[in-house]
């Protein structure tokens, strides 16, 4: 079963998580080529979800409670980002690329920039359930979160 599938910026690759894959929980495919690779030979958690980063060539990958950033060039881990949350839901880059927002499903929304350090910059806990979605809008300086309780927050946060 097929939970997430999310594209590369330049449109060539395209990324696909299957929780239930075991060692092949991530899979990155190329169109051009018609080629599918195992980027992972052993499984690190539970991918929740993952993400290409907008500019540079890293690959993020979220499981349970930590962000694997890796480098698709050298094919090696770059940082491990502590989320401090119990489940991650969720992640969004911004278009810039240097902060990430992490949601959970324990009500926080982590906010890290990836020039400053592998711990949160920021966690807001405006949400009283769980987190489903976050997001960053592609030209302004805002943020939005999904929850379950029914509400959706939009948050400024300027990126400088």
């Amino acid at each position: 079963v097929v939970k997430q599938v999310t594209w590369h910026g330049r449109g060539d690759y395209l990324a696909t998580v299957q929780p239930q894959g075991g060692n092949a929980q991530v899979l990155i495919h190329q169109l051009s080529k018609r080629r599918t690779q195992n980027p992972f030979n052993k499984s690190k958690g539970l991918v929740q979800c993952v993400l290409f980063h907008p500019t540079r060539p890293f690959f993020f990958v979220a499981t349970q409670r930590f962000v694997r950033v890796y480098n698709l060039l050298k094919q090696e881990m770059t940082k491990k980002l502590l989320t401090n949350a119990k489940w991650v839901s969720s992640i969004a880059v911004h278009p810039g690329g240097d902060n990430i927002i992490v949601g959970s499903y324990d009500c926080r929304l982590s906010w890290f920039d990836m020039d400053l350090s592998t711990k949160p910059y920021q966690t807001l806990r405006h949400h009283k359930k769980a987190i489903r979605q976050v997001t960053f809008h592609k030209s302004y300086p805002l943020f939005a979160s999904a929850s379950d309780d029914g509400t959706v927050i939009v948050c400024h946060g300027t990126v400088y």
